[in-house]
């Protein structure tokens, strides 16, 4: 039997096709996908074959429950709601995962992270490793629950960045992740939150986001320095303007990545800035389930559209052209 599902293609083209339904193997479970959002990188993930596999279902923010377990499978059973780790295949073994941090197995991550290696939630269903699954409790909602993994991603990256109290953070790209980021800072808490973003449709969101917007040049006629700059947009004139407003040993954390860096030596140097990257998470994932099922972090605005599997290539489209947040799609 088939179904239909969001596909990189062998040739690298996303296209909606029919695909075999998954295989129960004894050690997985089968998830009946509710919601998936559509990441930022999936938008370019013909040009990033480093990550994503051709050939392969898109899909890694979902969130679902399990209607078919393994019989090997032990702790999990049907109608049981999870948030999917697409990244928690880990191999248990290697250094990384040995010392905590597993966000660096290359199990894990390139060559079983479903989505981009393994077939992912863009389709009704999806196989899945019980290491995949995450309980989320009955208070937070599918909605809400569509946004852990990157909200996850974004905490990583906040935390990264060090202890905020009495601290101006500068977050650059307001994007999911950037307004997540500006959210998150500012639960820390950040004395102040700045959001650099260009386009009015998105900049809009900083008020939720506990942010005020600024431009460059108005950072440069007022003479603004700020402790910590969190880099979301993958452009390198933003990673430039951060660093050029970054107080001496401030702290630059890059979550965002795209072609050149912005990352001048000479004001790495003379300022002493930190500059670390933040990549995936590790137990974020598990403690971004609590922020939202207790209110904490709060998401519902930054969801745009909700669309039936059909409408995917369309919102992919609108997220390019940037005249939406965030799409979720609902397979089923």
């Amino acid at each position: 039997m088939t179904m239909p599902a969001v596909v990189l293609t062998a040739q690298r083209t996303i296209a909606l096709e029919e695909r075999p339904r998954p295989t129960l193997r004894p050690d997985q479970v089968i998830v009946e996908v509710e919601l998936c959002g559509i990441c930022g990188s999936d938008l370019h993930a013909a040009q990033l074959p480093q990550v994503y596999h051709g050939d392969c279902v898109l899909g890694h923010e979902s969130t679902g429950h399990i209607a078919h377990v393994g019989a090997d499978v032990a702790g999990w059973s049907v109608g049981q709601r999870e948030a999917v780790n697409p990244n928690g295949n880990d191999c248990n073994v290697c250094e990384f995962c040995r010392s905590g941090r597993p966000n660096f197995c290359r199990r894990a991550t390139l060559e079983t992270a479903l989505g981009l290696q393994a077939n992912g939630a863009l389709a009704p269903l999806m196989a899945a490793f019980p290491s995949h699954l995450r309980t989320i409790p009955p208070e937070l909602a599918p909605r809400a629950a569509a946004w852990v993994e990157p909200a996850a991603t974004a905490l990583r990256a906040v935390e990264l960045a060090g202890d905020l109290r009495g601290r101006t953070v500068l977050v650059t790209g307001g994007g999911p992740i950037g307004q997540l980021a500006c959210r998150l800072a500012y639960l820390k808490p950040a004395e102040r939150v700045l959001l650099m973003e260009p386009a009015a449709n998105r900049a809009r969101f900083a008020a939720n986001s506990h942010a005020a917007v600024i431009t460059a040049d108005e950072a440069d006629a007022a003479n603004v320095t700020v402790d910590v700059a969190i880099e979301c947009s993958g452009n390198e004139v933003a990673t430039a303007t951060a660093l050029n407003l970054l107080t001496p040993g401030g702290v630059l954390v890059v979550v965002g990545a795209g072609r050149g860096s912005g990352l001048d030596s000479a004001t790495i140097l003379l300022k002493e800035i930190t500059v670390r990257g933040s990549y995936t998470y590790t137990d974020e994932f598990d403690r971004t389930i609590d922020l939202l099922a207790t209110g904490l972090l709060a998401v519902d605005d930054l969801t745009s559209v909700v669309t039936p599997l059909p409408g995917t290539l369309a919102a992919f489209d609108e997220l390019r052209d940037g005249r939406i947040m965030k799409a979720l799609i609902a397979p089923n």
